[in-house]
């Protein structure tokens, strides 16, 4: 068990007073997690104290720093249990993740008629990317359905498979539902040869990571979402796979050799790493992974998975509330509407009782409109999080629910 009184003593911010006097409660670590004392200090000591450029000097503050760097590197291969730390890309965010991977796939495998399946739940980052690919390629994306909980219709799923599809792009855990995906969908796609590429910015801070049990061939998650700093995120490839892939961007770092009449390019990872990269900010996130680590990963996932159905539980309770996706399977995410009070209401008048939640359609249009809905209020847990907090919560609910049907 967690010793959470001691674990909220290492955020800060968790001391912080809201409108009215009104302690934190914060529950929308889905769009970013706050961040814990020993990640802001380790930051703000190596700017004070070791900062200088990486892989570009030999003096001892550029030894330092890229020791640091490198060293994030291997934290993280271990986090996700990788092969190896050459299957480790920097990027400035998942976002980026899916980029790299959208354009150098693309480049290099993708025709006109080809095929790339998603599903209808997807955040945009894991949407456009494709979008783009499917203009400058003339290839076309597939959409999966879901069911009301959330989880991927697999014999749908099954139907768009053809010896057309050359990609399947998928969140790994819905940061609308909490759903996590079928391990089946991943087993299809593995025994049809077909790579698969998997969004892990809602899972990874929140369930432990094993891309090889996964069976995945991509991954990509971002750092500020686990305790880390906002300007940093991992895409993971399988070393064979990603060798084969052309460059995503160029300049200093990526090069071997470079001549007026060309350039040749250097190996993994910096191939897909030109200019400066994100230096502190993958530091920090080293010491957000050695923080949870420390916690561990399993502790913190079953303490989220309890409070989430603890919420559940009570929220179901209040027959003024609608909750999408009200199944057992969710893990740190609950979406809700209150009935005949628009989403962004909700959030304000929870904000004046000290509480932050999300509001909106949470970067996934297509789901919402699959729903019927223009938006949805979200909460989302953090390891920081209580049932104390909970109990508020769905206290502050029945004011807002009175306040507004008075």
């Amino acid at each position: 068990m967690l010793d959470i009184k001691k674990i909220r003593e290492d955020f800060p911010i968790l001391n912080k007073k809201i409108l009215n006097n009104k302690n934190l409660i914060y529950l929308d670590t889905a769009a970013s997690a706050q961040k814990p004392k020993v990640v802001i200090d380790e930051i703000n000591s190596f700017y004070s104290n070791n900062y200088a450029n990486v892989s570009r000097g030999v003096h001892t503050l550029s030894v330092e720093s890229t020791f640091k760097y490198e060293d994030a590197r291997k934290k993280v291969q271990k986090f996700i249990n990788a092969d190896s730390e050459r299957e480790i890309i920097f990027t400035k965010s998942a976002t980026e993740g899916i980029n790299l991977i959208a354009n150098s796939f693309a480049s290099k495998y993708i025709n006109e008629g080809d095929e790339i399946i998603l599903t209808v739940m997807e955040h945009h980052s894991n949407i456009i990317p494709w979008f783009l690919i499917r203009d400058r390629y003339k290839c076309k994306i597939l959409f999966a359905n879901i069911d009301s909980n959330g989880n991927i219709d697999q014999k749908h799923f099954e139907s768009l498979i053809s010896e057309k599809t050359k990609l399947v792009s998928i969140t790994h855990l819905s940061n609308v539902f909490g759903t996590i995906v079928n391990q089946e969908i991943i087993k299809l796609c593995n025994k049809e040869d077909i790579p698969i590429l998997l969004d892990g910015c809602q899972s990874a801070a929140h369930i432990p990571i094993d891309v090889k049990d996964l069976g995945c061939d991509y991954y990509v998650f971002s750092g500020h979402k686990l305790y880390a700093p906002t300007g940093v995120g991992v895409f993971y490839g399988k070393e064979n796979l990603i060798e084969e892939l052309p460059p995503y961007q160029g300049g200093g770092g990526m090069i071997a050799d470079v001549s007026i009449d060309g350039a040749t390019f250097t190996d993994l990872p910096a191939k897909f790493e030109a200019g400066t990269p994100p230096l502190v900010e993958a530091y920090g996130l080293g010491v957000a992974i050695d923080y949870v680590n420390e916690l561990g990963m399993s502790e913190i996932s079953e303490h989220e998975f309890r409070l989430t159905n603890y919420a559940l539980d009570k929220m179901q309770e209040l027959d003024f509330v609608d909750i999408h996706g009200a199944n057992k399977n969710k893990h740190s995410i609950i979406s809700f509407n209150i009935k005949n009070v628009h989403s962004h209401e909700v959030s304000s008048f929870l904000d004046v009782e000290g509480i932050a939640i999300r509001a909106g359609h949470h970067c996934c249009q297509p789901l919402m409109k699959h729903l019927s809905l223009n938006s949805t209020a979200r909460l989302s847990f953090g390891m920081y999080n209580t049932e104390d907090e909970v109990d508020i919560f769905i206290n502050a609910l029945k004011k807002c629910r009175d306040f507004f049907t008075k």
